[in-house]
Formats: structure tokens, C-alpha cells, sequence
């Protein structure tokens, strides 16, 4: 920590350019574990999501299903992709992208479950939570990426500083 000349704000100076675990970097802290392991959770719901829309696609019809089908594989290899890039993070500075492609995949995957079962989707409709329990289990899954990463927002907000202590991330002042 370190005390601007002058205002007596202290502000925190990170100087670690091989990242966390490089020789003479600081020890993680309890909010780089909090953060680091809410990554892994939300890295593995969308990877589950992911294998969920894959074997729909591979086993169960729909690679069949005009339309539908291939959004089932985008689906599954974007949640994948994102899934990969979100652990990888873990060890890296992170990103707030991840996050929000994280919240645009299980939102855009919830809102095409609603709509597949309300307008229909390119004349495609489902019904209930069929097929079961895959749907069910989807659901379940991609709520879960969504309330993770709100608490997440909702927990950063709150814990920001503000005032004259509040240091501007680029400037340093």
C-alpha cells in the first residue's frame, strides 16, 4: 500500500508482470481465491450446459432439426470455449468479456428454451421439459451461470470504494 502525497489516500500497487505464482508476486489474496474459484464454477456449469446442447445434438435427433440443430452445437462449442477460457483466466489477469459471454450464452440458451416452447423457434416447438431430464437439468444449469455471475456484479458494486480513496485503474490517481 501506498500514500498519495498530499490527499492521504492509500492506494495498492500490483507490480507482478509474470502474474500470480511468478517469482516475487504476492500471495493471493482471500478475494483473488473467492474470484478465482467462482470462475471454476461458472467455467463448469457452462461447461455441463455445453455437453447437455452436445448430446442432444449427437444422440437424441437433433443434429436433424433444421436450424436448431446446428445452434445446438454453436451452443455447445461456444459454453466450451468460454468454459476453457474462464479456468485458463484463472491464472491470468481476468476479463469482464468472459463474464459477460458467460451471462450471453446461458441467457441466450434460456431465452431459446422459452421460445421453443411458447412461438417456436424457426418452426420448431418443444413442450414442458421434454426431453427429460436434459431439459430440466439445462434450466437448472444455465440459471445457475446467471446467478452466480449476478451475485458476482452485485457483490463488486458493493464492495467498490468511492470518495476521495477511489483510485482511477489506468491513471493510478
Amino acid at each position: 500500500m501506498e500514500t498519495e502525497a498530499g490527499t492521504g489516500a492509500e492506494t495498492e500497487t500490483l507490480s507482478a508482470p509474470g502474474g500470480p505464482g511468478a517469482p516475487g508476486s504476492a500471495p493471493a489474496g482471500p478475494a483473488q481465491i473467492v474470484g478465482g474459484a467462482t470462475k471454476v464454477v461458472v467455467a463448469t456449469l457452462l461447461a455441463w450446459s455445453g455437453y447437455i446442447h452436445y448430446d442432444l445434438y449427437a444422440n437424441h435427433g437433433y443434429r436433424h432439426i433444421h436450424t436448431i440443430g446446428p445452434a445446438f452445437l454453436v451452443q455447445a462449442g461456444g459454453s466450451f470455449a468460454v468454459a476453457f477460457l474462464l479456468v485458463v483466466s484463472v491464472a491470468l489477469p481476468g476479463s469482464v468479456l468472459l463474464s459477460v459471454l458467460a451471462a450471453g450464452l446461458s441467457g441466450g440458451a434460456l431465452v431459446g428454451f422459452v421460445l421453443s416452447r411458447t412461438t417456436g423457434v424457426a418452426g420448431f416447438e418443444e413442450h414442458g421439459f421434454t426431453p427429460s431430464p436434459d431439459a430440466a437439468i439445462s434450466v437448472a444449469v444455465e440459471i445457475g451461470v446467471l446467478v452466480v455471475l449476478a451475485a458476482v456484479a452485485v457483490v463488486a458494486a458493493v464492495s467498490r470504494p468511492s470518495g476521495p480513496a477511489r483510485t482511477d485503474r489506468l491513471t493510478g490517481h
